[in-house]
């Protein structure tokens, strides 16, 4: 999905009805901003901001002619296709037994036997046994490119301790919004004659020839599409049924490069469906976990002011940045909910308790501030109260008189950076908000109390 870099926004309110398809189903509605106030409109893919991975683009005023309209109509046809001539060759892929199974690794599939010798050259695996097939992730060679799907796998540890969550929250039915490992976890459990239930949700095709229709929807969280006809998106629809015994809750672990505000919009369609289903008029919310890095809050709460953010660090297989034992403060994500921190209990035995005054459980490092009366740590250090900003900040920052606020001690007085609109550069508003949109501007440097930052005058 498209980085909220700083000359872009998305526009939520277009139609998708109206919008062109790419491959990857409905195409984003995106505004670009220039120096001179100026912008342009513009339909790109919903799920890659790689132009290599999905080169859509199309200006939004753009007028073509009648054979490339045709030619971009039967986009949506071809992926059709391709997904039922995928079902096909998964339904023979099942038949096989463990001996005759062959994977490719470079090809992220598996291979018939007639197709043997096409993949000669490629890493592939043989006698695929029945306990491998229900760990795909392990399977599968992670696409962890952070421009495409950025898929970041769940350590065993996050993994169970999820689990637990959603058994304590008395959960039955887990929407799986990417999360494969999750996913993977429920429906290995299942043996061991567990009560919960899973859907998997998730745009890597690969989970196709692992999972059953009733298992796997291959979905665009995106833009809130579903692949193939409509036989996923009645799956879906079905597996949202609520009843007195079956609990409904959503994990999800969209990449970390992917517009919040998109993000949000699709939870609250999931949302609003699940409401649709249910048979009471009881106002409630589906409960959520969202897995995001921690300096995301701000967006995240502006978006659904309901949620909050755990301290819990989630740590990661696959990701040197997001593993506990190798980052010096843990990882950096965390997971926000709906659901009141206070149900969510931390564990112990990783050094987090209970904070009666917040009512909520606390990392090992996020000391209770009577000032602030909120254990105000984020980023896995203790965070030290300033008198004089009237607030806890980071360790690594001093109060400078003549800034007014803290800053780090090798900072430039005077200037706030990567704050305030990306257009005129006021700290009193942003980019959308900005009376100066669409007026040629040049913009300023803005101190923190708002007033410009005079340029210095040098004498000849």
């Amino acid at each position: 999905m498209a980085a909220n870099i700083s000359d872009v926004d998305v526009v939520l309110e277009e139609n998708v009805v109206d919008r062109p398809f790419c491959s990857h189903g409905p195409t984003s509605l995106f505004v670009r901003y220039t120096e001179d106030g100026n912008s342009q409109q513009f339909y790109a893919c919903s799920a890659f901001r790689d132009r290599k991975a999905c080169n859509f683009f199309q200006r939004k005023d753009e007028k073509f002619s009648e054979s490339k309209r045709m030619a971009r109509e039967n986009i949506k046809d071809e992926a059709d296709q391709a997904y039922k001539k995928l079902k096909k060759r998964c339904h023979k892929l099942r038949k096989l037994k463990a001996k005759a199974r062959v994977f490719c690794v470079t090809c992220g599939q598996f291979i018939l036997p007639e197709e043997k010798d096409e993949h000669s050259q490629h890493e592939t695996k043989s006698s695929i046994d029945d306990d491998t097939i229900k760990k795909p992730s392990r399977l599968f060679k992670p696409l962890d490119n952070n421009k495409t799907y950025a898929q970041y796998l769940f350590s065993e540890s996050t993994i169970q301790f999820t689990i637990d969550v959603l058994k304590k929250m008395e959960i039955s039915k887990v929407l799986c919004v990417g999360a494969p490992r999750i996913h993977e976890a429920i429906q290995s459990d299942r043996i061991k004659h567990s009560k919960l239930e899973s859907l998997l949700l998730d745009l890597d095709y690969r989970y196709q020839q692992i999972y059953p229709p009733e298992k796997f929807c291959r979905y665009n969280m995106f833009n809130h599409y579903f692949f193939s006809d409509t036989t996923s998106e009645t799956v879906f629809t079905n597996f949202l049924i609520e009843s007195d015994d079956k609990r409904i809750a959503i994990v999800t672990d969209p990449p970390f490069g992917g517009l919040v505000q998109v993000l949000a919009s699709t939870f609250k369609k999931i949302t609003a469906t699940w409401k649709k289903q249910r048979d009471t008029i009881e106002d409630k919310e589906l409960p959520v976990l969202w897995f995001f890095p921690y300096f995301m809050e701000k967006r995240i709460v502006d978006c659904l002011p309901q949620y909050s953010m755990l301290d819990y660090k989630v740590d990661y297989d696959n990701h040197a940045l997001f593993r506990g034992d190798v980052k010096k403060h843990g990882s950096p994500v965390r997971i926000f909910t709906n659901v009141s921190p206070s149900q969510i209990e931390l564990p112990s035995s990783e050094g987090y308790w209970y904070c009666s005054e917040c009512k909520r459980y606390s990392g090992p490092e996020n000391v209770h501030c009577q000032m602030c009366d909120s254990c105000t740590s984020k980023d896995g250090r203790t965070y030290s109260h300033c008198f004089k900003c009237e607030r806890c900040v980071k360790p690594s920052k001093v109060h400078c008189d003549k800034c007014g606020i803290c800053q780090l001690q090798d900072h430039k007085c005077g200037q706030i950076k990567g704050k305030g609109c990306h257009i005129c550069g006021n700290l009193s508003h942003k980019r959308k908000d900005c009376p100066n949109k669409g007026k040629p501007i040049k913009r300023k440097n803005f101190k923190q109390d708002g007033r410009p930052v005079k340029k210095k005058k040098f004498s000849k």
